[in-house]
């Protein structure tokens, strides 16, 4: 739909935003882990996309100023709300150098809101033309304390390289992979190779634009982490986020997926006892010391245990508070590096999941390890140290 100039010009400068939320879903804890921030323009009663806006902005040299108002928009009214995990934002490509980035002023806005920076995930575009330029924008701000998502990443080689270039934290698989994804091949290939560019990087993944449960479904079973998309949810404003419907989608679609993996191998042979034997017993043994011995009886447990990769415990903010104990002899590629103390995991299925007492103990799929390059399966379960505070104990398993 074409949209006059005048009409586009006035609602930038009278700053005619509002700002729609869509919500991002786990499956695993059938909770959402964040909200990403769509703007709207406003004329009268229609709604502008931000597609024509933008387009308009960048012909009349005013896209920085348009960006800058959709980001305003979007951290208040994610600030009034206060409850979402998460504010997912997304910024305009020209930006995205570090120029603009050493400006801070994405760090000034969200102070000026009260808004963690780690509760800030930048979508940054994978259609960037300038991979260096993306790289200094990202460096820049994980440096502060923000994730970052690469956006509409598809199997292409250049896009591919991007993502291994930028190293981001959550990739989202472009809905050109997803659409029909249960019945092309072809988009099940070019899925499983995205999943296992995530995996070397350890990267979560989000599946875009979803719209019904068998591709939900498919997605699920090929390792994808979260869904985002009008099968669960349409972007709305936050008096209309959350609806029963919603919830309702994501308890049907849990409820379909175990049906539908009940006979596949890899979940038939899940020793899912001896899993849970496996962090009990560490649980057990941990909650009878003090801190400065964790990282010496994990040490001690991991060596123990040969179907063990390493261990690690996390606070219950998210941060991880001993070192990656991993067993003696590991071998670590180069380009691997364990996670170290203060290293934020608020956003993973093994600490969300115990945190909204989801499910205790949790235990993931297989999936590439970034601290060895190998696959492994993270079990994580809680336990309280003497001042009563609760830790998430990690264990990741080797694959067999």
């Amino acid at each position: 739909m074409k949209f006059a100039p005048e009409k586009l010009r006035d609602v930038i400068e009278n700053e005619n935003i509002i700002t729609e939320f869509q919500p991002i879903y786990s499956l695993n804890t059938q909770k959402y882990i964040g909200l990403e921030a769509l703007s709207r323009g406003v004329s009268g009663e229609e709604l502008i996309p931000p597609i024509p806006l933008f387009d308009y902005a960048r012909e009349n040299s005013c896209t920085a100023r348009l960006d800058r108002i959709c980001r305003d928009k979007a951290m208040k009214a994610f600030s009034a709300q206060g409850s979402a995990p998460a504010l997912f934002l997304n910024c305009a490509p020209e930006l995205l150098n570090s120029d603009f980035a050493r400006t801070d002023e994405i760090l000034k806005e969200a102070a000026d809101n009260r808004i963690s920076p780690q509760n800030i995930i930048l979508e940054l575009s994978s259609a960037k033309k300038d991979p260096y330029d993306l790289m200094m924008f990202a460096d820049h701000y994980r440096s502060r304390g923000m994730l970052i998502a690469l956006d509409n990443v598809d199997e292409g080689l250049d896009t591919i390289n991007r993502v291994m270039l930028i190293n981001p934290d959550i990739i989202k698989i472009d809905r050109s992979i997803v659409s029909g994804i249960d019945a092309d091949k072809y988009r099940r290939e070019a899925f499983r190779s995205v999943i296992a560019t995530a995996g070397k990087i350890g990267a979560m993944t989000v599946a875009e634009g979803v719209e019904r449960v068998d591709e939900v479904i498919t997605c699920m079973i090929m390792g994808v982490d979260y869904f985002q998309g009008f099968y669960f949810q349409r972007p709305e404003q936050f008096n209309y986020l959350f609806s029963n419907e919603a919830r309702l989608r994501v308890e049907d679609a849990a409820k379909r997926l175990n049906i539908s993996t009940k006979n596949n191998e890899t979940v038939a042979n899940m020793r899912v006892e001896s899993y849970k034997r496996i962090i009990y017993d560490l649980v057990n043994r941990l909650s009878c010391m003090e801190g400065a011995d964790y990282d010496k009886e994990l040490r001690e447990y991991v060596n123990e245990h040969s179907e063990i990769e390493c261990a690690f415990l996390i606070d219950s903010k998210g941060f991880q508070i001993t070192d990656t104990v991993m067993a003696e002899g590991t071998e670590i590629p180069g380009d691997c590096t364990p996670a170290i103390k203060g290293v934020n995991h608020d956003i993973k299925n093994y600490f969300y999941a115990i945190k909204e007492r989801i499910e205790d103990p949790f235990i993931s799929g297989w999936y590439v390890s970034n601290a060895t390059g190998r696959k492994c399966k993270t079990i994580s379960s809680k336990m309280y140290d003497s001042n009563g505070n609760m830790i998430v104990v990690c264990v990741d398993l080797k694959s067999r």
